[in-house]
């Protein structure tokens, strides 16, 4: 069913969840131009540009408008890897942005997946102190992870999104009809996603992924999974469960292990070790690891070992002191902090990858 969740924040915004909602973004953005000439700079990847830019231009285009205004349309293509999360895409943005003229008034309407949408927000966010920012993120992962969060994160030599700003949305536009363009490991990486937040959430929203009704309720699942990030306060939204450990590996592997499976390897390793070092029980860890079973994400970690893992952690942003702060589960829809020495974290990954 079609949805519209308010997010609050330092700026309110709507999410619009709705199949077919691409289709009225031009009439959605206007709502939100208080001018008679509006400016909009659509960024996007050359795979999302075949297969929906021309549809969004079209809807501009041909979208009803008020007498005598008119819209100037620009549009930019930019990688859609991991590893173009970088200073050096923003900054070509950035100078492409300034070259083409645009004002403080613009919109960058960022449609893709979340190495575009946060690339274009981080983008948005810098130029000229701040523009207008409309997300249609066309991935699951990117309309779980991006709607909510009013932020945008990019990567440093030394980790993965160690770079963030504020940079709340106008509007977000989630097209669930997006989704049928996904390959299968893209779509596998939004699911990763979605069952990290149910399983923060709480029974409710986990129960779906037990019972394997993913497909059937995806629509309910984007939504709760929005509702419930919104409600998070910043701090909250840096203790994801499996997020530190899914980042170590998706670095070390250089960003060639797919985001979903680096974070379903993450939560997995988080479950079995928080079972052996009994900060929860054996039956939550094993829910947690049938659920990913059940909708077919890795619990096992077989390409780097503890050492590695732990060496990364180590060297990003997550130390206090000597200790490394651990999200865990310590029962369905309750995360804790745990603070771990730096010299046993070693020992506490390698009791979760361990089965």
């Amino acid at each position: 069913m079609p949805a519209n969740v308010k997010v609050n924040g330092r700026k309110s915004y709507s999410v619009r969840i709705r199949r077919g909602i691409i289709e009225h973004l031009g009439v959605e953005l206007l709502r939100l131009s208080s001018n008679d000439y509006t400016e909009i700079l659509i960024i996007t990847d050359e795979k999302i540009s075949e297969l929906f830019l021309h549809k969004v231009l079209r809807n501009f285009q041909e979208c009803p408008k008020p007498e005598g205004h008119h819209i100037r349309i620009c549009t930019m293509i930019i990688d859609s890897h991991e590893c173009a999360k970088n200073f050096q895409t923003v900054g070509k943005l950035l100078d492409d942005m300034a070259a083409l003229g645009l004002s403080g008034n613009c919109f960058v309407v960022a449609l893709g997946g979340g190495v575009v949408c946060e690339t274009a927000g981080f983008a948005a966010g810098c130029y000229m102190g701040g523009v207008n920012l409309v997300l249609v993120p066309t991935t699951l992962a990117a309309m779980i992870e991006t709607s909510a969060w009013g932020s945008a994160f990019i990567n440093l030599s030394s980790g993965k999104n160690l770079a963030g700003m504020s940079c709340s949305p106008s509007l977000v536009i989630c097209d669930t009809e997006c989704l049928r363009t996904l390959s299968p490991e893209e779509y596998q990486s939004g699911i990763a996603e979605a069952l990290k937040t149910s399983l923060m959430s709480g029974e409710e929203l986990f129960r779906i992924f037990e019972k394997g009704n993913v497909n059937s309720e995806i629509e309910r699942i984007i939504e709760g999974c929005i509702e419930f990030r919104a409600g998070l306060s910043l701090e909250l939204r840096r203790k994801c469960l499996g997020y530190a450990l899914g980042n170590a590996i998706e670095s070390l592997s250089g960003y060639t292990v797919p985001h979903g499976r680096a974070l379903s390897q993450g939560i997995a390793m988080t479950a079995r070790a928080s079972e052996k070092m009994e900060w929860c029980s054996k039956e939550t860890s094993r829910r947690i690891i049938n659920a990913l079973t059940r909708n077919n994400l890795p619990s096992v970690c077989m390409k780097f070992s503890a050492a590695e893992i732990s060496q990364t952690l180590l060297n990003g942003r997550k130390i206090s002191g000597s200790s490394f702060e651990l999200t865990i589960l310590s029962e369905i829809g309750h995360c804790e902090s745990r603070y771990i020495n730096a010299d046993e974290l070693e020992d506490v990954i390698s009791s979760g990858i361990e089965a």
